[in-house]
């Protein structure tokens, strides 16, 4: 008994770890940038994996999805033989221009060069595009994909190509235009072999090609909702980041006002609000809690609960304390501003104040947690000599 016992937990101990193995293998796409304003030569594809991991019959793929006269829908128009590379320490891998180290919103030297500017600009399509990131599994099969660009890989318009017949999809996405939308006469734009579909990017098939596409913070993390912008300038919203961490996505942030600011003697009404991301990989610096309109020239602070809201009486005032206890006191600071004036303000570094104060309340924060915060200040005229504002929600984020 005791043999047969211990021969199944080597066996569950073998699964486990062989589970294991294979979900640190997976390889995802994880950021894709297909067209700028300009000659498109910062283009890349974005791979995430295990450090150090071999892309040796790994293979990244592109099939064409544009519906046309011609029937070019369904040609494999791209494919890159990873064979011989490796993952750096990072775990990101990208494919790009040459030219990408020169783009001063996101430079990076990609460790697969798609070839010299002038071969590779639109080396990723302007168009609905299935990308896929495949294991051949051997060097004859890598070389049968390869061989396939520029012919028919869906012969028999189904949607279901022949990739599948000669590697393991691992990960896949179809960024898509306006032609996705649309009816006969025009047929629609295809996807292949099921991959999510992203975009296009406004309604009906007036819609657009999306810049790019990225994971919020990375994967394993979904697609965000949100697109990578065409404009250089527009870079700071949805920042475009080959060979390193994928910002936030701006839809998956949760932070709402709620519960009503009491008004001071002076007729200020304090509201919270705040700067930056509640995302824990950013660390210092990267969400701050403030508080604006509030009277000038006093002393104040800011407060949080991890409890949930509140809504009690302030006294006689025309406050509310719309946290539960217990709560977390931030220091109390000046107000600035103009006497009699409601141009004070009161700001909080939040994940400064959480390096700061180890034993704060509810540090550390993880994923999905949420803080209630709001302002307190001096009001010496006011029934209780003092004035809250309303209040914050935040949900963190990864």
């Amino acid at each position: 008994m005791k043999n047969l016992l211990r021969t199944s937990l080597v066996t569950a101990a073998a699964l486990v770890a062989s589970q294991a193995g294979a979900f640190a293998q997976q390889i995802y796409l994880n950021e894709l940038y297909i067209s700028h304003s300009g000659t498109d030569n910062f283009e890349f594809i974005e791979l995430k994996t295990t450090p150090g991991r071999s892309l040796d019959n790994i293979v990244v793929l592109v099939v064409e999805g544009d519906w046309s006269a011609s029937s070019n829908e369904g040609t494999l128009d791209r494919a890159w033989d990873l064979t011989g590379y490796t993952v750096p320490a990072s775990g990101l891998f990208v494919l790009g221009t040459n030219t990408l180290a020169t783009n001063v919103a996101a430079p990076f030297t990609a460790n697969y060069n798609f070839g010299t500017a002038t071969s590779t600009a639109d080396r990723l399509e302007n168009g609905s595009n299935t990308f896929y990131v495949v294991d051949a599994g051997s060097p004859a099969n890598v070389a049968a994909l390869v061989a396939a660009v520029n012919t028919d890989v869906d012969p028999d318009n189904n949607g279901i190509t022949t990739i599948p017949t000669l590697s393991t999809i691992l990960d896949s996405c179809a960024v898509v235009d306006g032609g996705i939308n649309q009816v006969a006469p025009s047929f629609p734009d295809r996807i292949y072999d099921g991959a999510i579909q992203l975009g296009p990017e406004g309604v009906g098939t007036t819609a657009f090609l999306p810049g790019g596409v990225f994971r919020g913070i990375g994967a394993p993390a979904p697609w965000c909702a949100d697109f990578l912008d065409f404009n250089e300038a527009a870079n700071a919203l949805e920042p475009r980041t080959p060979g390193a961490q994928n910002s936030v996505c701006p839809s998956a942030v949760q932070i709402v006002n709620y519960c009503t600011s009491g008004t001071t003697t002076n007729g200020c009404s304090a509201v919270m609000g705040y700067t930056g991301l509640p995302s824990l990989a950013l660390g210092a610096g990267g969400f701050t809690v403030n508080c604006t309109n509030v009277e000038g020239q006093k002393t104040g602070l800011i407060f949080y609960s991890v409890s949930g809201q509140g809504n009690y009486n302030w006294g006689t005032s025309t406050s509310f304390l719309c946290v539960k206890a217990p709560q977390q006191r931030s220091a109390t600071v000046g107000t600035n501003g103009t006497a009699n004036a409601c141009d004070g303000s009161i700001s909080l570094d939040f994940f400064a104040y959480l390096g700061q104060n180890p034993t704060a309340l509810g540090n550390p924060f993880a994923a999905g947690n949420q803080a209630w915060f709001q302002c307190w200040f001096r009001d010496p005229p006011s029934p209780k000599t003092t004035m809250l504002s309303d209040g914050l929600e935040v949900t963190f984020i990864p």
